[in-house]
This record gives C-alpha cells, sequence and structure tokens, in this order.
C-alpha cells in the first residue's frame, strides 16, 4: 500500500506561492495562509521543472466545501498602448468615475488595488457599449504604479506591477511594503482615465 505524502503550500493575499515545505512549522509569515497538496502535485517545483512564479493558489468554495488547486497564471504581454508614455500622478478618487482604485492601507503595510464593482458588472449587466468597454479594458496587460513622495516623482518608495486580467478576476490584489510610506502619491502610465489615489491610516 502506497503511503500518501502531503507538502503544505504557503501563498499570500494575491495567491503566490512562497514556500512548500513537508511540515506546517517549516515556515513562517503572518501574511502567508497554507494550504495541503499530495507531493505528486507539487514535485515538479521541487525538482525545478516548475517555476512557482508561473502558478498561483486558488481557494475554492464548493457546496462539499473549500478546496484548493494550483492553476497556472495568466501572463500578459509586457505591453500597452497608453494615452501618454510620461508617468501621470493619480489624482483622488472621484464617486462614479474611479475604476482603479489605489489605497495605501499605512497601518498594515499594505497597498490595496481594487476594481469599480460597478464597473466589473458591466461586463455581465451591462448593455453592448458597455461590454466592448470591459472588453477593451481587460486588453491593456500589465501596468506599473509607483509610490513617491508627495507630488515628487523622482523621490520613489515602492513600485509594484500587476494585470488587468488578474485586477478584474480576483476584484482585489495586495501589495505589502516595508518602511515608511506617508504623505504619498502614486504615479502610472495612463492606460486609462479612471484611477484614484488614496491614502488610509
Amino acid at each position: 500500500m502506497t503511503m500518501l505524502v502531503m507538502m503544505y503550500v504557503f501563498y499570500d493575499k494575491n495567491g503566490d506561492i512562497k514556500a512548500i515545505a513537508p511540515s506546517a512549522d517549516s515556515f513562517y509569515d503572518p501574511n502567508c495562509s497554507v494550504a495541503t497538496f499530495p507531493l505528486s502535485e507539487v514535485e515538479g517545483f521541487l525538482s525545478g521543472k516548475k517555476s512557482t512564479f508561473n502558478f498561483q493558489i486558488q481557494r475554492l468554495a464548493t457546496l462539499a466545501g473549500v478546496r484548493f488547486s494550483i492553476t497556472e497564471k495568466i501572463v500578459e504581454v509586457d505591453y500597452a498602448r497608453t494615452l501618454d508614455n510620461y508617468l501621470t500622478e493619480i489624482g483622488p478618487q472621484k464617486g462614479g468615475e474611479t475604476i482603479i482604485s489605489v489605497v495605501n492601507q499605512k497601518s498594515h503595510k499594505v497597498i490595496l488595488v481594487e476594481i469599480a464593482k460597478e464597473f466589473k458588472d458591466m461586463y455581465t449587466y451591462g448593455s453592448n457599449d458597455g461590454k466592448d468597454s470591459v472588453d477593451d479594458f481587460l486588453k491593456l496587460g500589465k501596468i506599473s504604479i509607483h509610490i513617491t513622495k508627495k507630488h515628487n516623482p523622482y523621490h520613489l518608495l515602492f513600485s509594484f506591477s500587476l494585470t488587468i486580467q488578474e485586477l478584474f478576476t480576483k476584484g482585489k490584489l495586495y501589495f505589502n511594503y516595508k518602511g515608511e510610506c506617508e504623505n504619498t502619491s502614486a504615479y502610472t502610465k495612463k492606460l486609462i482615465k479612471g484611477y484614484g489615489y488614496r491614502e488610509k491610516a
């Protein structure tokens, strides 16, 4: 009889795999959760045949309970046509206009990027024009956001990248940072007009 060997897979809020270990005590990060998988499902990562960078953990709620799966990431090309080729400061959030909100949650040292629910719902419940707008939005690919000192794009504090497809699918993405990140601005290339940025205690 073959014994089933289980491995512990640690992953962050975005589903990115951070560690794979034979026991739950082998790795600790307060920002990570853990799921268990048979050794056969993760041995490709352990042998180096697969890169954890290209995969993520998905938590699925089913009638039988919660289960986890390892799925390949949708990787977008690192190119998108922008409204201009320069970094633009993201203004404050505006009700009914902001599609992508960027919130610096200072007490948790995390940047939350969230897509407006009303915009996301256009894909399912909107008119044909609304669905076309969402389709165009999903083609934008990868974007980078730069957190700087207030109104000073030359004093960079933190940068991160995300794909529009992943943001649309998950609704929210989280990016942890270290150090002080207060009294800040956010800059990005202007893919759309509907960005909003704010700091939150």
